[in-house]
């Protein structure tokens, strides 16, 4: 059955490079850097310092939040109501920076780079951290993506058209991010401890994990960007970064039932069983 006149592109179906990426928990290894990278976007580092919970509600978020990322890559025909879910909850969220610049969370250039740290933490973790990928899977894992952020409501004018013009805009935006106190809150601080555990406690189980986080992000932005936010490139973080890259390919001989979210396998199960949703011509990995 074809699509509906009114989706503007198919979603991902079973075989996606994407659901492989975004289901397995190794994946984790890599979302700090992209949620750095998100939030030192200037408009979007404001409207989380101003309006997020993630502070006070850190466990609730981080829920909502990987809830809608369910909903947004394994959701199929529900993809494009998260997208306007996501379009209406931003409408309201507007201010002025400590620069006393005005941001609206509706902009649509910053909504669509919040989709595009999405591409690049999908091929990092498939290349570097997981089975690899061709030049093939990149192709198929792009048109994934742009498909995906067609649903959620990116305009297609904003969306880089291929993988070339993806780098190019990338590279680009790079060179616009800047440091802020939520970029240093994530890199440096814990989240608010859950009931009946210390925060001190906590703060010192989690120093270990910080430290590493750090290496990790360090080792996979430029050096420029790294500097910028003040973390140091030495033989250390390149260490951590290679043992991580170690250990993920270790955890990838567990099988995959194992390493999947449970949240993705349903959702992925749901989804394959929707007749008008077709398996990707090329199936990963």
């Amino acid at each position: 059955m074809d699509p509906p006149l009114w989706l503007p592109a198919r979603p991902p179906g079973p075989g996606a490079a994407s659901w492989y990426a975004a289901s397995d928990l190794r994946f984790f290894l890599v979302a700090i850097r992209t949620l750095v990278l998100q939030v030192a976007h200037p408009m979007v580092g404001a409207a989380v310092g101003q309006h997020s919970v993630y502070k006070t509600d850190p466990y609730g978020r981080l829920w909502r939040t990987a809830t809608s990322v369910i909903r947004q890559v394994f959701g199929g025909y529900r993809t494009a109501e998260e997208g306007q879910r996501l379009l209406a909850m931003h409408r309201e969220i507007t201010g002025v920076d400590d620069q006393g610049r005005r941001y609206s969370a509706r902009n649509p250039a910053a909504y669509v780079w919040v989709h595009a740290t999405l591409f690049d933490a999908w091929r990092l973790f498939l290349r570097d951290y997981a089975r690899g990928l061709s030049p093939a899977g990149e192709e198929q894992l792009f048109d994934e993506w742009r498909r995906i952020g067609l649903l959620i409501g990116c305009e297609d004018r904003l969306l880089p058209g291929s993988i070339a013009e993806y780098d190019e805009y990338f590279a680009q935006m790079l060179t616009t991010l800047e440091d802020n106190e939520v970029v240093q809150d994530l890199l440096h601080n814990a989240p608010k401890a859950p009931p009946l555990v210390p925060q001190w406690l906590f703060d010192l189980l989690n120093a270990p994990l910080l430290r590493w986080q750090r290496s990790f992000v360090a080792e996979t932005v430029p050096p420029e960007l790294a500097g910028r936010f003040g973390l140091p490139r030495d033989a250390r973080t390149a260490r951590h970064a290679r043992l991580l890259g170690g250990f993920s390919k270790l955890l990838g001989l567990v099988p995959g039932l194992v390493r999947r979210n449970g949240f993705a396998s349903w959702a992925m199960w749901r989804t394959s069983r929707d007749p008008r949703i077709t398996p990707e011509p090329l199936r990963y990995p």
